[in-house]
C-alpha cells in the first residue's frame, strides 16, 4: 500500500510509514474493509473470488494469490469505518517539498510571469515597423531600378509612372512581408528585433514556446485588433493580465524577460 503523506510504498503489514511516520493502521482497515465489500459484489454476481484474506497479518508474507485478485478504486463516500477511524492528515497539515514543486509547475505560466506593459510593446512594435519599412523601401528601390533598367522602357516614362507600374506588386508584398517577419521571428526565438531590445518575449499561457502555425495565427489575428480603430492593441492597456485581443484568439501572452 502507499502512505497518504508521503506517498512512498510501503508494506501492506507496516503499521507505520518509515519515512514520515504516518499511522497506517486506520488504512489497512480501509483496504480490507473494501476488498470485502468488492468480495461480496462479485458473489451476488455469481463470481467465486479467490478465498484469501485480502490483507496478511502482521509478521506474514502477503499471498500470491492477492495479485490475481480484482483491482478496486477506494471511495469512502457515505461509509461509517467507527469512531477510531481518520485519514491521517489534514487541509491544514503543510504540503512536502514534493507536492509544492508539483502544485507550482500546476500554476498557470501568467499567473507568475511580469507582463510586458502597453508603453513597452508598443515601442517595440514601433522598431519592428520601422525594420519592416527600410526593408519595404528597399524593396520599391530594387523594383523601380528594375523597370529602369527594363530593354522595353521609354525615356518619356517619369518615376512616379514607374511607382504607379510596381504599386500593384506592393501591396501583396508588404503584406507577406509583415507576416513573414513577425511568424518567423515569433515562432523561432518567441521575440522580434524589437521585443529583443526592449526584453519581451511572446509564449503560450501555460508558459511554452510558440510554434509557427500558433505565432501565424497571432500575425493574422491582428486584423481583429486592427479593425476597430486598433482597440484590440489598446486592450493591453485597460487589463490587468496586459493581453490583447489576438492574444486571447491565439492562447499566448507577452512577458518581460528576467
Amino acid at each position: 500500500m502507499k502512505c497518504k503523506r508521503c506517498h512512498i510504498q510501503v508494506p501492506d503489514d507496516a503499521d507505520h510509514c518509515p519515512k514520515c511516520g504516518q499511522d497506517l493502521v486506520s488504512l489497512r482497515q480501509l483496504l480490507k474493509i473494501s476488498y470485502e465489500e468488492e468480495l461480496a459484489h462479485l458473489e451476488d454476481q455469481g463470481i467465486q473470488p479467490p478465498k484469501v484474506d485480502p490483507l496478511p497479518a502482521q509478521g506474514q508474507q502477503e499471498s500470491p494469490a492477492i495479485m490475481d485478485g480484482p483491482r478496486i478504486i477506494l471511495d469512502s463516500r457515505g461509509a461509517d469505518y467507527g469512531p477510531n477511524y481518520g485519514p491521517g492528515f489534514a487541509v491544514t497539515d503543510p504540503l512536502s517539498a514534493e507536492e509544492l514543486s508539483e502544485k507550482e509547475e500546476k500554476t498557470a505560466g501568467w499567473e507568475r510571469a511580469l507582463k510586458g506593459g502597453f508603453w513597452l510593446r508598443l515601442m517595440a512594435f514601433a522598431v519592428d515597423q520601422l525594420i519592416l519599412f527600410l526593408i519595404f523601401v528597399i524593396f520599391i528601390v530594387c523594383g523601380l531600378l528594375a523597370v529602369e533598367l527594363s530593354p522595353g522602357r521609354g525615356p518619356e516614362i517619369s518615376y512616379w509612372n514607374l511607382l504607379r507600374l510596381i504599386l500593384p506588386a506592393l501591396v501583396p508584398l508588404g503584406l507577406m512581408l509583415v507576416l513573414s517577419y513577425f511568424a518567423f521571428f515569433h515562432g523561432a526565438w518567441g521575440q522580434t528585433i524589437g521585443k529583443m531590445i526592449f526584453g519581451l518575449r511572446v509564449v503560450q499561457v501555460n508558459g511554452q514556446p510558440l510554434t509557427f502555425s500558433r505565432a501565424l495565427a497571432r500575425v493574422i489575428a491582428y486584423a481583429f485588433s486592427a479593425v476597430p480603430l486598433f482597440l484590440g492593441f489598446f486592450w493591453v492597456g485597460f487589463t490587468s493580465n496586459k493581453r490583447s485581443w489576438h492574444d486571447r484568439i491565439t492562447g499566448t501572452m507577452v512577458v518581460r524577460e528576467q
